[in-house]
């Protein structure tokens, strides 16, 4: 079984990386090229020898598309992918699902009545690192988790800039680092802590002077007690990416010089690298498989909406300078 599909929308760094995981993968074919800005959908189909199209009533009418990768600004994601779920088109997006909590749900719950597979690339959560952490705290290595750290950083905004100046643009994003950068954190701290938390403190910086902010911190509370400091920053030096989890019995540490996992238990204990689990599948095969089993992950969009509504609520936090609760 083929799957043939349109690429929506090529603002994103990661439409190309998309379209590259589409013709890797022996089950899709990507046959055609969307994009609502002028010339944007011809210069990305000359580019990767594709059929271009303008209109996007089009493309959702044609009966020979089985789904679509969404690539457009943020902020487009809830009439984009609301049109491709009610022309019955399966979906796959990049972070995040949406900008608003109620967005995203409204999506989720569309999704489900048009019995339809919508995934949001989630690929930290796939990596071997990842798989490593929730096995150790799975089997008890480090006690109960008391608290984590997880940063997430590049250059982006500052020396030359290798992200395009449109993503420094709120009304195509937004925000900045807080919601371009911000899910990688929030769903990693999902994954050590186990649940969703129960409140966020949020701080944002405008370093660079753009329209959106380029340095955030967020602090996450859980009902054990638990804190998850989440960093994210577009004016490092370098891609740093690195976390850390504590617990009553052990600590775990990632990165920033590399990948591997080391674990420490007891007072006077030596770190010592841990062997890594496999990854799963890369988020693009994963979703490509549910389409074709009929078996999507249930906890997959629990996750999508959870990252949207503690960004939305780190930014009311950032504009408020009080704490948010995301209880029920």
């Amino acid at each position: 079984m083929t799957l043939r599909l349109a690429q929506l929308g090529t603002w994103h760094l990661h439409a190309a990386h998309h379209v590259e995981a589409a013709r890797a993968n022996p089950q899709t074919d990507v046959v055609v090229v969307w994009d609502s800005r002028p010339g944007a959908a011809e210069e990305f189909g000359a580019a990767h020898e594709l059929p271009f199209e303008t209109d996007l009533a089009t493309v959702l009418g044609r009966d020979d598309i089985d789904g679509v990768i969404v690539d457009t600004a943020t902020t487009a994601h809830p009439e984009v992918i609301a049109a491709a779920l009610e022309a019955g088109k399966h979906v796959f997006s990049e972070k995040v699902l949406a900008t608003s909590s109620d967005d995203a749900a409204a999506l989720i719950a569309l999704a489900a009545e048009w019995n339809l597979v919508l995934d949001v690339s989630f690929p930290m959560l796939a990596s071997a690192p990842a798989q490593t952490i929730r096995r150790l705290i799975s089997e008890g290595a480090v006690g109960q988790v008391t608290g984590s750290r997880i940063r997430w950083a590049h250059h982006g905004a500052v020396g030359t800039p290798w992200i395009p100046e449109h993503f420094f643009s709120l009304a195509d994003t937004g925000g900045g680092a807080l919601i371009d950068l911000g899910a990688h954190p929030v769903y990693l701290s999902a994954l050590i802590h186990g649940s969703a938390p129960i409140s966020v403190v949020a701080t944002t910086s405008y370093v660079t002077d753009r329209e959106v902010e380029d340095n955030a911190v967020a602090v996450l509370s859980y009902a054990t007690g638990a804190f998850s400091v989440a960093e994210m920053s577009m004016v490092s030096n370098f891609f740093g990416f690195s976390i850390e989890v504590t617990g009553t019995v052990g600590s775990i540490t990632v990165g920033p010089t590399d990948t591997r996992v080391l674990l420490r238990t007891g007072q006077a204990g030596e770190w010592v690298e841990q062997p890594l689990d496999a990854a799963l599948a890369d988020p693009f095969d994963q979703w490509v498989d549910a389409v074709v089993t009929g078996a999507p992950d249930p906890q997959h969009l629990i996750t999508a909406l959870d990252v949207t509504r503690v960004i939305e609520a780190g930014y009311e936090s950032s504009r408020t300078g009080a704490s948010v609760s995301l209880a029920s």
